[in-house]
């Protein structure tokens, strides 16, 4: 069994995580923000909308362009 737990893993396009702290009323912000753009998009979940903000805002940051 855990050897089946650790190919899903390893089949995973994302399989590194952030965890982040939040107040409920940021949380519910954000599901929002996420939920509005996957209705615009067709497409979509709150860990995909956050990864692109963060890594959006990481090279605005650093200067990269995308």
């Amino acid at each position: 069994m855990a050897e089946r737990a650790q190919k899903a893993e390893e089949n995973r396009t994302h399989s590194d995580m952030i965890r982040v702290r939040t107040t409920p009323e940021v949380r519910e912000l954000i599901e929002r923000a996420a939920e509005s753009a996957a209705k615009r998009r067709g497409t979509g979940t709150v860990s995909d909308w956050v990864r692109e903000a963060l890594v959006s805002a990481a090279r605005q940051e650093l200067g990269e362009v995308a």
